[in-house]
């Protein structure tokens, strides 16, 4: 019998702490049960694992992974938000994006405050830059204001965000809750990449070698495309590969020994370094180009351009091909997102 009367205490006992949110009620502690975050396409992420970087080349490849202790920046009277990119909110936090600027605030939640949480880790991933930031950012009386200057205002943009607490480990894989962005304020054919490196100061002195005298951009856009199937080879010993190396625009000029991707980001970055609209494509184990002259997108295939492989001997054979120039034998299956 005392049993049951001591049961029945803590039960009216419970009801009231709850009422008066001493501690979290049932509805609380379900509502904020973790959540598996939205990952980077595996893709991106397999393709970064086969770059074969070179010395020179790692600092612009290698995936970029951070993990800090950071104080908030100072927390502005009020937080705008960019019109085209709604906010996200994620239970007490409020995730906003405005001029290249992601921004987190908010206060624990109240599952936070019950477990004396001491602050919050962000995960930022950005597939364009190939980087991925883990971020511990501390509650700054009783709250956060964090801000966070993102590669480029285009492409994909994941934030996993999830409560730190004392003497925890913190686990990746699960999270508050995730605000995803799609970023279009720029032109992502323009505009280089971890793979595309059309700002690197080398390919650009390059490209405005090769286009100099050419007065329109389907002159320049030939110009580029026979110096490239001209002055890249084929590595043919890696032609039957199962996992065969991506190669960046970077690597494709230094080595001058790469697969189709190499020829395609080479390319790619050359254009983009002179004002011509650029893409990769990608179908049937190829990659190739769009190049957009005169309002339409081209078809340019610099690896079909370049030469082939002798079935006799297995070795790649130059032979400049200019009908390239505006097709390819490969049908479009997808683009790579830089």
């Amino acid at each position: 019998m005392k049993k049951l009367v001591f049961f029945c205490f803590c039960i009216v006992g419970f009801i009231y702490l709850s009422n008066k949110n001493v501690i979290p009620s049932i509805k609380q502690d379900e509502s904020f049960l973790y959540q598996f975050p939205r990952q980077v396409s595996q893709d991106i992420i397999s393709l970064s694992q086969q770059l074969k970087l070179t010395k020179q080349d790692t600092a612009t490849l290698q995936p970029k992974q951070v993990i800090a202790n950071t104080k908030p920046n100072p927390v502005r009277t009020s937080t705008v938000s960019n019109e085209k990119y709604p906010p996200t909110v994620i239970q007490t936090y409020r995730v906003t994006f405005d001029k290249g600027i992601l921004v987190v605030t908010g206060k624990p939640t109240p599952y936070g405050q019950f477990n004396k949480a001491t602050g919050v880790i962000l995960d930022i991933q950005e597939p364009r830059s190939n980087s991925r930031t883990t971020i511990k950012v501390p509650f700054t009386n009783g709250a956060i204001h964090y801000e966070y200057r993102l590669h480029y205002n285009v492409g994909e943009v994941i934030l996993n965000l999830n409560e730190s607490y004392k003497g925890k480990t913190n686990d990746p894989n699960k999270v508050l809750g995730y605000a995803d962005y799609h970023l279009t304020d720029g032109d992502p054919y323009l505009l280089p990449s971890f793979m595309v490196q059309s700002d690197n100061p080398t390919l650009i002195n390059l490209a405005q070698n090769i286009t100099k005298g050419k007065q329109t951009n389907v002159d320049k856009s030939r110009a580029i495309f026979e110096w490239v199937a001209k002055s890249v080879s084929y590595n043919y010993r890696l032609v039957n590969s199962p996992k065969p190396p991506f190669y960046s625009a970077l690597q494709a000029y230094q080595t001058r020994n790469v697969l189709c991707s190499g020829y395609a980001d080479l390319s790619a970055a050359l254009h983009r370094a002179v004002g011509i609209e650029a893409k990769v494509k990608y179908g049937e184990n190829h990659a190739w180009n769009e190049i957009n002259l005169n309002g339409k997108w081209q078809p340019e295939d610099p690896t079909y351009g370049s030469g082939f492989i002798d079935l006799n001997t297995g070795k790649f054979v130059h032979s400049y091909h200019p009908a390239y120039f505006f097709k390819t034998d490969k049908h479009t299956k997808g683009e790579y997102p830089w």
